[in-house]
């Protein structure tokens, strides 16, 4: 019989936030119960500072105005209370149904990048640390007592009394040089002393409309072209504004037609001084990863500097549609049903976040301590072993390139060395070798293994990364997984493929073969972490999988995207032959139990093959 596991991976808060009740101990013991009936042998169970009292997160429980789904904290708050240590608990019943548990430890996964804005109920309530234009909420203990010891950005492109220069000319540059339908009277401008309900300005602007060249080559977040330099873009320059207030955002007064003036948002607005000195600013498109719903300038807030861009943004596109009205032109592919409907404008804010949101720098010696700290809490918790990812929620940022610079780090760097990127680079990588050294250490010490993600997206060169996981990264440092292979600092490694192409890891993937190819030359079991949301190729790939030499298992990732928790303590694999067991928008109901019925019928192909 093939040596071969199939795992699965629990990123418990997503459950939680997903299920109808508080969860308790029977929950959780029937969930493992029903994975051991299904001959799943390895659960993975995602930490968040389980072992002191996990994370401070916001009190949303039945908020009629969000989606039910992922949102219901106050019942994770209220799991936590009863569970007190999840992870702990889920070890005990891992072990009573014959299953091993790994924990799955991100250690840049401190503070995640959602935020409430500003002067909103939510910021007052729940609100924490402070980024430009909101407050975020989910977030380490950890961080909220040592914020400096986060990520640092650069500071030499600003300076002080940047956040009251007054703002007198904005340039909007459109992708190419073609006509469009904007024109003075259909401009707005709207203004916040604070970033919540923003009101319109009636302001008597000078307009000009010209053809220039650009002055650079602009692309958008997944790397395609949209302009290259010198080539002609049409330009419309409003001047004489004299913008005071920190927030405001550029629209248009269009309720319909084709929009046409488009551009990634980086390069659509540029804001200047009286003395036409450029205004660097932090950019908000209506483009919130988390609480979508609440982000509309008229009743809510916006959020800036989330990581998703700079995306094609159409600047022209109805900012008000009528309810259920939806457009696809650009960056609004990925709305979700129930997100507010403000649509064409971009919004900035003077300055730029000091800090990633939640992200901590490896370099400094308080960080590692307390890292370290976090792996003693999970070989407390009985795991048989514990799994490092970088990938996380806690760096998004428009500007990762930008990010790094904290005072150790700079205290490091020679002054002869004039690439000071590079230097940057050398001196974090070294240090969360380091750290990956010494939590090996004590983690083999224990009696327990280690595992690392090999993160096929990132850990390659810089121009073949896929611009869309930017956000999922710290930047400014490499992940030296060739030396982590070669140290012999893991016992098993995971190959993680999430934006690059599955089948480049059987075909023409050259950083994915190289991994594939040092693990079995080192004897190094090697996993498949497979993201199965909505996958219809799933049972294709796991077969692909098992029946490769080179591969030792294979993971579900993750948990939320085929197990329902019932109210009476138990739990199912979604079908559709079930009603919801709560009230999700029809479409993600569907997805849901369509990967349930899935993975149902890879589970029953598994077991054939026991």
């Amino acid at each position: 019989m093939k040596n071969f596991v199939l795992e699965t991976l629990v990123d418990f808060p997503d459950d939680a936030l997903s299920a109808p009740c508080v969860l308790n101990r029977a929950h959780i013991e029937n969930f493992m119960k029903l994975l051991s009936e299904n001959n799943i042998k390895r659960v993975i169970w995602g930490y968040y500072g389980d072992g002191h009292s996990g994370f401070l997160m916001p009190g949303i429980e039945n908020d009629p105005s969000l989606i039910y789904d992922m949102n219901q904290y106050g019942y994770y708050a209220k799991t936590i209370d009863i569970l007190e240590n999840p992870l702990k608990v889920a070890s005990e019943y891992a072990h009573k149904y014959g299953m091993e548990i790994y924990a799955y430890f991100k250690p840049y996964e401190t503070g995640v990048s959602g935020d409430f804005s500003e002067g909103s109920p939510q910021a007052r309530l729940w609100g924490r640390l402070y980024k430009i234009g909101g407050f975020l909420s989910w977030i380490d203990p950890f961080v909220v007592k040592n914020p400096t010891l986060r990520i640092k950005r650069k500071t030499d492109d600003l300076w002080q009394g940047i956040q009251s220069e007054v703002i007198d000319v904005i340039r909007l540059t459109k992708m190419d040089d073609s006509e469009t339908r904007i024109k003075k009277e259909n401009i707005e401008i709207w203004t916040g002393q604070i970033n919540y309900r923003y009101k319109k300005k009636d302001i008597d602007f000078h307009y000009t409309e010209t053809i220039e060249p650009s002055d650079r080559d602009v692309c958008d977040i997944y790397g395609n072209i949209l302009t290259r330099k010198s080539a002609p873009v049409r330009v419309i320059t409003l001047s004489g504004l004299n913008l005071k207030e920190p927030y405001f955002l550029i629209t248009t007064n269009f309720s319909s037609g084709k929009p046409d003036f488009a551009n990634a948002w980086d390069a659509l607005l540029r804001a200047f001084n009286k003395q036409g000195r450029e205004i660097p600013g932090v950019y908000a498109t209506g483009t919130s990863i988390w609480f979508p719903e609440w982000e509309d300038f008229r009743t809510g807030g916006l959020c800036f500097d989330t990581g998703r861009g700079p995306e094609l943004t159409y600047l022209d596109l109805p900012n008000n549609p009528a309810p259920g009205e939806e457009y696809n032109e650009g960056s609004r592919k990925f709305r979700s049903a129930g997100q507010a409907k403000a649509q064409g404008f971009v919004a900035f804010a003077r300055g730029k976040n000091a800090y990633l949101p939640g992200g901590l720098c490896e370099t400094e010696p308080e960080v590692k301590k307390f890292w370290i700290t976090c792996i003693q809490e999970m070989i407390d918790a009985d795991v048989d072993g514990i799994e490092f990812r970088v990938e996380n929620h806690s760096c998004h940022t428009d500007t990762p390139q930008d990010y790094g610079f904290n005072d150790i780090v700079l205290d490091k760097i020679s002054r002869k060395n004039k690439d000071i990127f590079k230097e940057i680079s050398n001196i974090r990588t070294r240090a969360y070798t380091e750290f990956l050294t010494e939590a090996s250490g004590l983690i083999r010490k224990s009696g327990r293994k280690v595992r690392i993600n090999l993160n096929v997206d990132w850990f390659r060169p810089v121009s073949e990364r896929p611009g869309s996981r930017r956000l999922a990264y710290p930047a400014n440092i490499d992940f030296d997984w060739k030396q982590w292979i070669d140290d012999g600092i893991m016992d098993e490694a995971i190959l993680r493929i999430f934006a690059k192409p599955f089948s480049g890891i059987f075909d023409d993937d050259q950083t994915a073969r190289e991994m594939i190819e040092r693990c079995f030359d080192k004897h190094i079991p090697l996993s498949v972490n497979r993201y199965i949301w909505a996958n219809e190729n799933l049972i294709e790939e796991f077969h692909k999988v098992y029946s490769n030499e080179k591969f030792n298992g294979f993971i579900l990732y993750e948990t939320w995207s085929f197990i329902d928790f019932l109210k009476d303590g138990n739990c199912r694999v979604s079908s559709r032959k079930f009603e919801p067991v709560v009230k999700m928008p029809d479409q993600l109901w569907k997805i849901k139990s369509s990967t349930g019925d899935m993975v149902s019928e890879l589970l029953k192909q598994w077991k054939k093959l026991q």
